[in-house]
């Protein structure tokens, strides 16, 4: 199967780049003129570290100026999938953004996990994906870079890279322009830039915008609550050097992200021919933007769920909160030396999450990190002879301090950690001009990655003692579960001391944080029963203090052949690879670097006198030890977030996209991906929760992938897990088929002029959940959006009026089997519409 598609969009491919311009060429003489009135526009880019038209970048990337992602109601970074069907984004609660690209990515991200997908605001890599989300603000375009970059970026990463670029001052001009929006969901914006000349040789350029919305859950979560700053000043200090200094400030506020209830996996041992064998899954039957907190979906969580190994009812959510806030400053010097020109870009940043959210979902997950991070760019590009060159060098450095909680009823992880992080980099690319239309590219890149991590996780785990028949899982319906709290003393102090009979609280806490690692505390918990108490409370706790390091050399080789001047032919083949690291899971606390070879075959093609656009991309990755952080139970039993090396994959498939000037005031685009995304190999092991008296492949994990119960031989020193085999599965977020369409229309009125976009996209079903249990795969869905934006002939304001996802679709991005076995899902936003007006000044 893998052969016949590579070899049908191999041909494919060449056919675009070979005969399409010959044939085209004829034609476009005869209708010249007629041409001439309805040419497209040109996107600069500069995502090889050069500015270049998007059609001459002899790379794999897709790039929407800031006018056109308004257009489509892409007004933040969760919203990118609308300008590229590669791209897919998801947000798991707080601060939780992932970004995947053609099936690779991240499902959760934190203070000690790198991003698979590189995201650089102004030029600048940041090390936290959470210090991603605030509003697009005067922005000039977005720049989405498909496979490994491993040569001329800030930190490696293997599955690709997002480009912000906000507009810079410009010098002579004084304007402005002021925007406001409102809509549905009691939504609304306020925007504002100034460009402010001083003198002849530099200028200031503010902007600054305030939004929000109600949620978009009916228990209001999924709001918003978002300020965004920025402020340069670009100077020309001479003919040969000029400098730019950027600052941002932005906050995040609200509830934050919500999650629905989808249904809960109850147990029944021996019921192996269920989907989920062992655990038949009972469906919550609410729409899909109820949320967790809505009375009716507590009301099913309780009534149908317990969590191991307390087995008490699930209630008393935590109502989610939030309270971001992001900063950094960072310039921009270019120097023109004479023989060559050099970059120079320092840039330090900080952030400050407090983030309680349910997540998978959880009682609560507490996040209180505090990161900064320094970083140092310098480039040197320059010509010599037929060969054009970029030398450069990088330094990142960061530091993530955290006080983190994660509970699940009957268990909590409490976690206190430092994670730092040093890289070094030197990287060249030297182009050799063969011919005036043909060249070939070779780049290198050396790494030199340092970490440490240091922290101490406790994980508590209230144990129901009630001994039921065999073969039946206890329960301990009158003993409380765990209340929330940043600490275990937090925790603690809300629960009735009568509770407690073991040692007095004081002592116990004394225990409980200096007791060694791997040593537990346990006190009697729960009211008395017959023969003592019905529980034991148990705070284990585990130090992790860890260094390590990581040095590669990645490379890529390319060539490019000018057809003719409209008609680019490129083949390429790059290396990357993404440093290992650390988890606070016991039992998974270290994970390996994953390594990628990526092979592309493009054609970027222009025809009829530039008013046809049609590029196409063949590719081929291949992963070794791929990395994927993702909801998991670690070695004791606890759900844990951490990330782990599954094995290997295969990712191939063709991207066509292709713009249309049909008439002068008719514009037709679209996107087409084929792709065929799956593990060659995935596994991993998961402990078994059942008591060694029980019987095997008793307490089984939820999930759909093949597993075999091992360490039932009898020997205490064999423990008893599952060994859980996803091989052959389809990658995450990776639809075989993605279809984006679309059609702009200006209307020519007597003193107005009228645009219109409809866009609409497709996704054939895909995977979301790590656990590939039935309801982590997504259906087929189709979503438009419409907008109409009117022009006076004479004057400096605008109007828009628009409707993003006009048929109201449940689009769900995560699925994940949380405490309880509750399965929860996160959903892109329903039906929103409102009004747009603009004033240039």
């Amino acid at each position: 199967m893998k052969n016949r598609v590579t070899g049908c969009v191999s041909v494919l491919a060449l056919a675009l780049a070979v005969t399409l311009p010959v044939s085209a060429q004829d034609t476009a003489d005869n209708s010249e003129t007629e041409a001439s009135n309805r040419r497209l526009t040109t996107v600069t880019v500069t995502a090889q570290r050069t500015e270049e038209t998007l059609q001459n970048a002899a790379i794999p990337v897709n790039a929407a100026t800031g006018d056109e992602l308004l257009q489509a109601g892409a007004t933040d970074v969760t919203l990118l999938n609308k300008v590229a069907p590669s791209l897919s984004v998801t947000n798991g609660g707080g601060a939780n953004t992932a970004f995947f690209v053609r099936g690779v990515g991240n499902f959760t991200n934190n203070g000690y996990t790198a991003p698979a997908i590189a995201f650089n605001i102004d030029g600048v890599y940041i090390g936290r994906p959470s210090s991603t989300l605030s509003s697009f603000l005067d922005l000039n375009r977005v720049e989405v870079l498909k496979g490994p970059q491993g040569t001329l970026y800030g930190r490696n990463s293997t599955g690709g890279a997002i480009n912000i670029i906000p507009n810079t001052p410009e010098l002579g001009e004084t304007s402005g322009s002021l925007s406001v929006a409102a809509g549905n969901y009691s939504s609304y914006e306020l925007t504002g830039v100034a460009n402010i000349a001083v003198g002849e040789n530099s200028a200031v350029r503010l902007a600054g915008s305030v939004s929000g919305r109600d949620g978009y859950y009916d228990d209001g979560t999924g709001d918003a609550e978002d300020l965004a700053l920025r402020a340069q000043f670009f100077t020309v200090i001479n003919d040969d050097l000029d400098v730019r200094i950027a600052a941002d400030y932005s906050t995040q506020g609200g509830v934050g992200s919500g999650v629905n209830v989808e249904g809960v996996y109850t147990f029944a041992p021996f019921q192996g021919n269920l989907p989920v064998p062992n655990w038949p899954f009972i469906p919550s039957g609410l729409d899909a933007f109820t949320g967790l907190h809505d009375p009716a979906a507590q009301q099913f969580v309780t009534q149908n769920a317990t969590a191991a190994p307390l087995f008490s009812p699930l209630d008393n959510f935590a109502y989610p909160s939030r309270d971001d806030t992001y900063w950094g400053v960072s310039a921009e010097i270019n120097y023109d030396l004479g023989w060559a020109d050099l970059v120079i870009i320092p840039a330090y940043r900080h952030s400050e999450l407090d983030n309680q959210f349910n997540g998978p979902p959880f009682r609560a997950a507490i996040n209180q990190d505090e990161a900064e991070q320094t970083s140092i760019e310098a480039r040197l590009s320059g010509s010599v002879s037929a060969i054009d060159y970029i030398l450069g060098a990088y330094y990142f450095d960061e530091s993530v301090e955290g006080v983190n909680s994660f509970n699940q009823f009957s268990t909590v992880t409490y976690n206190d950690f430092q994670s730092d992080v040093e890289s070094t980099a030197f990287f060249a690319r030297a182009t050799y001009n063969v011919t005036d239309e043909f060249r070939l590219v070779g780049g290198i890149r050396y790494t030199d990655e340092q970490r440490a991590y240091d922290t101490r996780a406790i994980s508590a785990a209230a144990v129901c003692l009630i001994e039921p028949p065999p073969g039946v899982v206890p329960s301990c319906a009158h003993v409380p579960t765990l209340p929330t709290g940043l600490t275990a003393a937090d925790s603690l102090s809300q629960l009735d001391p009568a509770l407690f009979t073991g040692p007095p609280l004081p002592v116990l806490l004394d225990q409980i944080e200096n007791n060694p690692s791997g040593v537990p505390a346990f006190t009697p918990y729960g009211p008395f029963g017959m023969f003592g108490p019905q529980a034991i409370l148990a705070f284990t706790p585990t130090v992790i203090d860890r260094s390590a390091s990581d040095e590669e050399v990645t490379y890529r080789v390319a060539a490019e052949y000018d057809v003719t001047p409209d008609n680019l032919l490129y083949a390429s083949y790059e290396t990357g690879f993404r440093a290992g690291g650390f988890n606070q899971s016991f039992g998974f606390e270290e994970y390996d670097p994953e390594y990628i070879d990526a092979f592309t075959i493009g054609s970027k093609n222009r025809f009829f006198d530039e008013t046809l656009e049609l590029n196409a991309e063949l590719f081929f990755w291949e992963y070794e030890d791929q990395q994927l952080a993702a909801l998991g139970l670690d070695a004791r039993g606890d759900n844990s977030f951490y990330t782990r090396n599954v094995g290997s994959s295969s990712i191939q498939g063709l991207e066509l996209d292709f713009q249309y000037a049909a008439a002068a005031n008719t514009l037709i685009r679209g996107m087409v991906q084929v792709l065929d995304a799956s593990y060659d190999e995935f596994s991993y092991t998961q402990v078994d929760l059942s008591d060694d008296t029980d019987p095997p492949n008793f307490l089984t994990p939820v999930t759909g992938c093949d597993f075999t119960q091992l360490g039932v031989d009898g020997d205490p020193a064999t423990p008893r897990e599952f060994a859980v085999d996803c091989s052959g599965q389809s990658a995450l977020n990776a639809p075989d088929l993605t279809l984006t369409a679309g059609i702009q229309q200006i209307w020519e009125l007597e003193n107005f002029e009228l645009i219109g976009n409809l866009d609409a996209r497709y996704r054939s079903e895909r995977q979301i959940g790590f656990s590939y249990v039935p309801g982590s795969q997504a259906d087929a869905v189709t979503t438009a959006d419409l907008s109409l934006t009117l022009l006076p002939n004479v004057g400096n304001w605008q109007a828009t009026a628009y409707v993003r996802n006009v048929t109201d679709e449940a689009v769900p991005t995560i699925y994940q089997v949380g405490a309880g076995n509750v399965a929860g899902a996160n959903y892109e936003p329903p039906r929103t519409f409102g009004v747009r007006f603009g004033l240039d000044f």
